[in-house]
């Protein structure tokens, strides 16, 4: 059956629907029901947006803004995620009072402010506020996709000069990005000069369509195999530097036991994280192997074998193997392109071994030493980071036998 008419965004729509049994709603009505709860986020991420902007002005420390740790540690979020929702909610929470009216009311979803504040991070206030007038009416009837489209012609529109420096500054920018994905999968995100990317799409697009004619498979996996082949190929490219004529390295960790066959326990792939038993076997086939034992009870890292191409210094190689990323909340920034960090410092009588050493980016080793962040090496192996707040973040020790 139906349901009356839901009242605005707020905490008596909250109450509202909460008590609705959506086994008993006609379509109509989970229809209702399910507008309401999109209205209720736009508005609690209203609220959201103005905590996160009042945090800001009390995290600065020296010349950096730490705003970014803290949001990310407590909302378990990367530090870049974290970066963004702040930048947003500075923006609404500044000059763009329509936009953040409209989430509060709930007419805009939160993915559409953020498409607003970003589009028009860059421009001045009032070129911002004329280009919120330009597309706000609008916005409550389109796509997230649509309202992006409107937003650009009226970014460009308001001040085409602005446009082209900003794209000289977005070309500076530019950067290659890869992500995991379910499946044992990973996703690469090339964000590039239009032209570039045009390029590699015709050299992708060519190579593919030289992929045996009879292969039936779609087009895109034929572009994959394109994509990865020119990568293959590159190491015996002449002219590349000495350094990339090396052969590339992955780190796999996998037990004994499955690389023998006895077992399928999933192995772990450094950068991207757990893999099938068989996809470890068949990675270690063809490479370098080099012995990483771990504790059978706790899955840490115990020892670290030097059998490996070119190995580093063995301590930072165990470190670095066995950190596996940064060790700060949320960052994924692999350890291999990390500081190694004394936690109690050489000057303050830190000894430079395996429980006083840890993987810390730049940034979070700043966070730690300059900065306003407490970093706490515990006996067991596990840390605990304490903000600037006073919060305390508890992180586990590393291992290699996550369920």
């Amino acid at each position: 059956m139906g349901e009356p008419a839901l009242p605005a965004p707020g905490p008596g729509l909250a109450a509202t629907l909460s008590e609705l049994d959506p086994a008993r709603l006609d379509p109509a009505g989970l229809v209702d029901a399910l507008v309401g709860f999109e209205r209720l986020a736009s508005w609690v991420a209203a609220g959201q947006a103005r905590v996160l902007a009042a945090l800001g002005k009390s995290l600065v420390h020296g010349d950096e803004d730490w705003t970014r740790e803290e949001v990310a540690a407590a909302l378990r979020l990367s530090g870049q995620t974290a970066q963004r929702q702040i930048d947003v909610a500075r923006e609404l929470t500044s000059r763009l009072a329509g936009t953040l009216r409209s989430l509060v009311a709930g007419d805009l979803s939160y993915l559409q402010a953020m498409a607003i504040a970003e589009a028009t991070r860059d421009l001045d206030d009032r070129a911002a506020a004329g280009v919120e007038g330009r597309v706000l009416g609008r916005a409550t009837s389109q796509t997230v996709a649509e309202l992006r489209r409107s937003v650009a012609r009226a970014v460009l529109a308001a001040d085409p000069a602005r446009a082209e420096q900003a794209h000289e500054r977005a070309v500076g920018e530019r950067s290659l990005q890869c992500w995991p994905v379910p499946d044992g999968m990973a996703e690469i995100r090339a964000l590039l000069d239009a032209p570039d990317a045009a390029l590699v799409m015709s050299t992708v697009n060519a190579l593919a369509a030289k992929i045996d004619t009879a292969d039936d498979r779609p087009i895109e996996a034929r572009r994959a195999d394109a994509f990865v082949a020119v990568f293959a190929a590159a190491p015996a490219v002449p002219g590349l530097p000495q350094a990339q004529q090396s052969p590339a390295q992955i780190q796999v960790t996998v037990p004994a036991s499955t690389l023998l066959g006895l077992t399928d326990t999933p192995a772990d792939l450094a950068g991207y994280g757990p893999i099938t038993a068989e996809v470890a076997r068949r990675i270690a086939a063809n490479g370098t192997w080099r012995r990483l034992l771990t504790d059978p009870v706790s899955g840490q890292l115990l020892d670290y074998g030097r059998q490996t191409y070119r190995p580093p210094a063995k301590l930072a190689a165990f470190v670095i193997a066995r950190d596996r990323t940064c060790g700060f909340p949320g960052c994924s920034q692999p350890a291999r392109r990390c500081d190694l960090d004394h936690c109690k410092s050489w000057r303050a009588g830190g000894t430079t071994c395996p429980h006083n050493l840890g993987a810390l980016c730049r940034r979070h080793h700043r966070a730690k030493d300059t900065g306003p962040w407490t970093l706490i090496r515990n006996p067991d192996g596990s840390t605990t980071w304490i903000s600037p707040t006073g919060k305390r973040y508890d992180l586990p020790p590393p291992n290699y036998d996550d369920p």
